[in-house]
């Protein structure tokens, strides 16, 4: 088949055409050379990968003007600051950017995306829930979301995009620049309170009597050494920790004797967070204590039972070695030994009746000593066991103490909210305590207002509170909504307060609480900085659970 012309005359002809074809392209890549040769050869020069001088200056202009779009990225972006206590992120919709605070004002800003028409982003008061530097989306067929900080468990987060156009641009979630989720993920920990807003809102310093301030616990003698032994020998700082931070309080340790004499004089006295590290130092040495309690008392309890059952095994034995002497004398007291003929047998069939008595008396004897044995074992046993269950639950109770200061370490959150008439006490994403509380003009709206303590006096006695309005949302009419339909972006415009109904302020609403004694007491036990105070006329929400702290929504 090899020379069949059925066969090759086809390819023969493709082959043919193919020749036809490049001859006739290098032919005109010759004659436009003539012509043009400049152009020719930057075309060519395209084609095979270099570049002539024009070529060259259009790509240094282009990446100038990259350049200097990152830089003014980077100069709108506020410069990290190293923040010295907890913080506050703060996102607005309305304007697509997010705030970051601290107690010495912001400590960095960016742009964001949120989420578009459909998949809005839910406005509200959240926390940071999970942190993964590198997470996979599982709704969004494994999309990239690089330094993610997870604030609900339906799948709202902060994360890096390489799109973040400044305008709703997600499916619900905070999109950030790379450049600020990173630094972002060097400052925000788990827990840090993340506020979303519909438009702009700032936080602002507050000071009111509702809000909590600290119990402070005086420090035992020991406690006092160890402070006066790490405290530094020239007047500066001490750096406490709290959740989100370092606090600095200043303390003077003079060197001459009348400021030493004075401050030995002062007793020292602790913040709820120094006193749940003293609570672990004590629950953990308490734990230790019992722990070994209870494995000595198992250890002595297995040995108590080891003898009460051999005392057992005892009484058994002599009871059954006393019926079988029993049963041995009436054998032998029932045959008739007189009318034996032979004296030597009757002898010893006597001397057998005596043996058997012997054995019969001793056999009592073994059973009442093994009985007397018993009685003591026994109990004895219990006893042990007894110990062993006491030690076990002074052990759990121990452990207790130890998980109760690991939660009181952390930032204590409180709720009051209208819509339930309660208020709630979290810590460590734990339930602490709830009681009913009192709104007064319950007919007027609270509004969502979140108060944040972000760092303490100097001698700790109150702490500074700084508050954030959550703006009040109006609805659009329809027709301003027609007119707005074309425009880009997920987010309705918020429009004016009515005039008829002021907003509520932050004091406002304070002043409108009415709490129980017994709640007041528990938040001041635990309040420090780091700590958070969400009143709300909306109720708990729904994404709550047993690995979150508060979760507020207001849309």
């Amino acid at each position: 088949m090899r020379n069949n012309p059925c066969v090759a005359a086809p390819w023969r002809r493709v082959a043919m055409y193919m020749a036809a074809f490049v001859a006739v392209g290098l032919a005109t890549i010759a004659l436009g050379s003539a012509v043009q040769p400049a152009a020719a050869q930057q075309g060519i020069g395209n084609l095979f990968g270099y570049q002539t001088q024009a070529k060259r200056k259009r790509v240094r202009k282009r990446r100038a003007r990259r350049s200097r779009k990152r830089s003014t990225e980077k100069k709108k972006q506020v410069a990290t600051k190293a923040p010295t206590g907890p913080l506050l992120a703060v996102v607005s919709l309305g304007s697509q950017h997010v705030a970051i605070y601290g107690k010495d004002g912001v400590v960095a800003r960016s742009r964001v995306s949120s989420g578009t028409r459909g998949h809005r982003t839910p406005t509200g008061v959240f926390s940071i829930i999970q942190r993964n530097r590198h997470h996979y989306s599982n709704i969004y067929r494994g999309a990239s979301m690089p330094f993610m900080q997870r604030i609900t468990w339906s799948g709202i987060a902060m994360h890096a995009s390489g799109h973040v156009p400044g305008y709703p641009a997600s499916h619900g979630c905070i999109r950030l620049p790379h450049s600020f989720a990173r630094n972002l993920w060097g400052l925000t920990k788990m827990g840090t309170r993340v506020v979303v807003s519909p438009r702009d809102t700032q936080p602002f310093a507050i000071s009111h009597d509702f809000l909590p301030t600290p119990k402070l616990y005086p420090a035992s003698d020991s406690e006092q050494l160890a402070q006066q032994a790490a405290a530094p020998k020239v007047t500066g700082a001490i750096e406490l920790a709290s959740l989100d931070g370092a606090t600095n309080i200043a303390t003077t340790t003079g060197d001459n004797a009348q400021s030493i004499e004075k401050s030995a004089a002062t007793p020292a006295r602790l913040n709820p967070i120094e006193y749940a590290a003293v609570m672990k130092t004590r629950a953990v040495a308490e734990k230790l204590a019992t722990e070994k309690a209870t494995k000595a008392a198992l250890e002595k309890a297995k040995a108590a039972g080891k003898t009460a059952r051999g005392t057992v095994d005892d009484v058994k034995k002599a009871e059954a070695a006393l019926a079988e002497a029993r049963a041995r004398v009436l054998k032998l007291s029932a045959n008739d030994t007189s009318a034996v003929s032979d004296p030597e047998k009757r002898e010893a069939a006597a001397k057998a009746e005596a043996t058997a008595e012997f054995d019969l008396r001793y056999a009592h004897r073994d059973l009442a000593h093994a009985r007397a044995r018993d009685a003591v074992a026994t109990p004895a046993a219990f006893d042990a066991v007894q110990a062993w269950k006491v030690a076990v639950i002074a052990a759990k109770a121990a452990k207790a103490k130890v998980k109760e200061a690991d939660r009181r370490s952390k930032s204590v959150s409180v709720f009051v909210s209208k819509k339930e008439g309660r208020v709630f006490i979290r810590q460590d994403w734990k339930k602490v305590y709830e009681a009913p509380v009192t709104i007064r003009d319950e007919e007027r709206p609270l509004g969502t207002h979140v108060y944040v303590a972000l760092a303490a006096e100097q001698d700790g006695s109150a702490l500074k509170w700084t508050a954030v309005t959550m703006p009040e949302r109006s609805k659009a009419k329809k027709k301003s909504r027609k007119r707005r339909k074309g425009k880009r972006g997920g987010d309705d415009i918020a429009l004016p307060v009515p005039k008829n109904r002021p907003p509520t302020t932050a004091a406002d609403a304070l002043d409108r609480i009415e709490m129980p004694e017994e709640a007041r007491r528990r938040i001041s036990e635990l309040v420090w900085t780091g700590a958070s105070l969400i009143v709300s006329d909306n109720p708990r929400s729904h994404e709550m659970g047993e690995y979150t702290d508060f979760i507020v929504l207001t849309r």
